[in-house]
């Protein structure tokens, strides 16, 4: 039954760039960075937490946050806006426009004098000059002489100018107008130039020094830099907001803290983390493409790194919406690189472990200390599991994941600073989210099993036990298949610990390989025990057509059981294309056409080092139990000849052997076959048993 993902494959692209290795794998890299960004970039805040509302529950810290007040930190910032005094700067120009201004009224007053009269005079300055020089002043100005009024002027001018020559505010004005009529009360004049001298002077003073409305603001602007934000240390487990409370601004932006909740999305935080995730998801596939090379050839397992990935955020931010308050001690932080390691391998759970790791800074779930104990907690859980081998162990493997995350969170709470009460506290939390990790290992385990296809050890363990109804069917149904299956495995599996290739699915698949053969056991000389061949009377080719027939038989009962891809594919594999060549030789003597294409086996050859191994397993085995004599160097000749054979066949192009491999498995199978098909020593039959009397006739006798 084909798994969900390779329906999936089904409808991907078969032509183009997409279809190729570097297509798919920048495809998913796209996909994963889209769908990352999603929970990091939209956010919410949590239900029913509304600025004037009540609070629906209570909201707790769940770990020690830093909160910076920004109401409290921008009251003082505008205090220090408001302490800073205006900037001023100098005019140069305001003495001079103001005396040119003093010269041009007084000269207007010497030209109106001898050619109008005194009424005419102050209508005439007050039309130009009512503005600045009140009525009182002209009349007095108009009564004096030209004489007087040049004294005046001469007076007027020299007093302004020495005034003004002073950096004078507006509010100085009154002070430097009080300042001009005492120092004309100096200087010896008439009464009526004295008024005209004080009277001008003073409505012609202006200030010296204009507002730089850009540099108080500069000034300002620094002065509120300086004040440092008002932060607020608030510990793990104290109340944010208790339920029923009025929610103010500082309750949300405090839970904001805690899970980087915002509403609605921020382009720059869209931007932000579109460009962190980038770099992220490429540089850990640079990683795997670099050093995990078989991880990267295989897109299921891709896959499964990249929903693992996806699924821990996703829970993270959806438990940030509907419960911010709940402690992250009890959060499944080692589930996602446990199950990268037993779907994958150790290594995809340490990626996994620094993914999900930055993936929760991100999304503002942990912090501090917190990220060392995430870091940790997966790391030791990753070392706890990469060897369980059996389904029952994981029970194990799940009390020591409860009492690992139960430590962590005690050991966490007491670096943050919190009381012993406390840390006691997160370690139970601890010790329950352990418990949920474990009961998520066991439900998602088959799930992700089935969804991806993935055998893992413990499934292959599982289809290796004797029990299994396939394998009791060749047990007594073929017998000698079974025999020789079990002897292959063990051949498969001594050498696939050599080269460090998967022994466990190297056994299991070598105790399914020949399955086919139970459709007509009595064709295969292994079952005849020293009975009637058939194909004695049978003719080469239709021989030929039997025997290559129990691969496609065999895939028929590996889908009848629901064996997985992993055996099917040995199945299928474990004759590669090769030739059967005892019939093809037995058709060439008869005589007569022989097409090589009929005495071929239709499968493929082999993709997988296991496949390989179980391949030269399968046929040295059989070729040494035929040996008459099997000597140590006749095995190893024998074993070398048939490797050879398949090597010049081209079965193992693909199978991604070494030469060094290639030997190693030379040595191994001629080691392992010497010991099982040594020459046995034949035992003389004990005196008693060649003359029975002899006994007798040499017992001396009793009388």
């Amino acid at each position: 039954m084909p798994s969900l993902l390779e329906r999936v494959k089904g409808l991907w692209p078969t032509t183009g760039w997409l279809s190729t290795v570097p297509g798919q794998r920048v495809a998913l890299g796209v996909a994963v960075i889209i769908l990352a960004v999603v929970p990091i970039a939209v956010r919410v805040v949590p239900i029913g937490l509304e600025v004037g509302q009540p609070a629906p529950r209570t909201f707790r810290a769940t770990r020690p946050i830093q909160y910076v007040d920004t109401e409290a930190t921008q009251a003082l910032r505008e205090a220090a806006r408001e302490g800073v005094n205006p900037v001023y700067q100098f005019d140069q120009d305001a003495q001079t426009e103001v005396r040119r201004d003093v010269v041009e009224f007084f000269s207007s007053a010497l030209s109106v004098q001898a050619s109008l009269d005194t009424s005419a005079q102050v209508e005439y300055l007050l039309d130009r000059y009512g503005s600045r020089v009140d009525t009182p002043t002209v009349e007095a100005l108009v009564s004096l002489d030209t004489t007087a009024t040049e004294a005046a002027a001469r007076n007027t001018e020299s007093l302004v100018a020495g005034v003004m020559a002073s950096r004078i505010q507006e509010n100085d004005l009154e002070q430097a107008r009080n300042q001009l009529a005492q120092s004309a009360e100096l200087i010896p004049m008439s009464l009526g130039q004295r008024y005209v001298v004080i009277g001008v002077g003073t409505a012609f003073i202006e200030p010296t020094l204009v507002l730089d409305q850009e540099a108080t603001e500069q000034a300002r602007e620094a002065a509120a830099e300086r004040v440092s934000p008002v932060v607020t240390l608030v510990q793990e487990g104290e109340n944010i907001v208790a339920k029923g409370e009025i929610v103010t601004e500082r309750d949300v932006e405090m839970v904001r803290s805690l899970g980087g909740l915002e509403r609605g999305v921020d382009l720059q935080s869209v931007v932000a983390s579109m460009v962190l995730m980038a770099m992220l998801i490429f540089t850990t596939g640079g990683f795997i493409y670099r050093f995990e090379e078989h991880v990267w050839l295989r897109m299921r397992d891709l896959l499964i790194i990249a929903a693992l990935l996806l699924g821990m955020m996703y829970l993270t931010r959806g438990t940030s919406l509907l419960a911010p308050e709940l402690s992250p001690y009890l959060m499944p932080v080692p589930l996602a690189p446990i199950l990268a390691t037993l779907l994958v391998g150790p290594v995809a759970g340490v990626i996994i472990t620094v993914l999900t790791t930055i993936g929760g800074l991100l999304l503002g779930f942990s912090g501090g200390v917190q990220v060392v104990a995430t870091v940790l907690a997966s790391l030791a859980a990753i070392v706890v599991v990469a060897n369980i081998n059996q389904r029952s162990h994981l029970f194990y493997a799940g009390g020591y994941v409860i009492a690992l995350q139960g430590v962590v969170s005690f050991g966490t709470s007491l670096a943050s600073g919190n009381a012993i009460q406390q840390a006691l506290g997160a370690g139970l939390y601890g010790l329950l989210g352990g418990l949920v990790t474990a009961v998520l290992t066991l439900g998602l385990l088959p799930f992700f099993e089935h969804i991806f296809g993935v055998t893992t050890d413990i499934r292959l363990l599982e289809l290796g036990n004797p029990g299994h109804p396939l394998l009791r069917r060749l047990m007594t149904e073929a017998p000698g298949t079974y025999n020789h299956s079990v002897m292959t495995g063990n051949l498969a599996e001594t050498a696939a610990e050599a080269i460090g290739a998967n022994p466990l699915l190297a056994r299991v698949g070598s105790y399914f390989h020949d399955v086919g053969k139970l459709r007509r056991p009595a064709f295969f000389v292994e079952n005849q025990a020293g009975g009637v061949n058939p194909h004695d009377t049978t003719s080469p080719t239709l021989s030929a057509l039997i025997i290559t027939a129990h691969v496609r038989e065999g895939l028929e009962l590996a889908k009848e059981y629901r064996l997985p891809r992993e055996i099917t594919d040995i199945i299928i594999e474990h004759h590669g294309t090769s030739m059967v060549s005892y019939f093809y030789n037995k058709a060439a003597e008869s005589g007569g056409a022989v097409h090589e294409r009929d005495f071929r086996y239709s499968g493929r050859r082999p993709s997988s080092p296991e496949a390989a191994l179980i391949m030269l397993a399968d046929s040295v085995e059989a070729a040494v139990r035929a040996l008459g004599k099997p000597t140590p160097q006749h095995i190893e000749d024998t074993v070398r000849k048939i490797v050879k054979g398949k090597i010049e066949d081209h079965q193992l192009d693909d199978a991604h052997l070494t030469l060094a491999d290639i030997e190693r498995i030379v040595q191994v199978y001629t080691r392992m076959l010497a010991s099982v098909y040594h020459p046995r020593i034949e035992y003389p039959e004990p005196p008693a048993r060649r003359d029975p009397d002899a006994r007798q006739r040499n017992e001396p006798s009793r009388t």
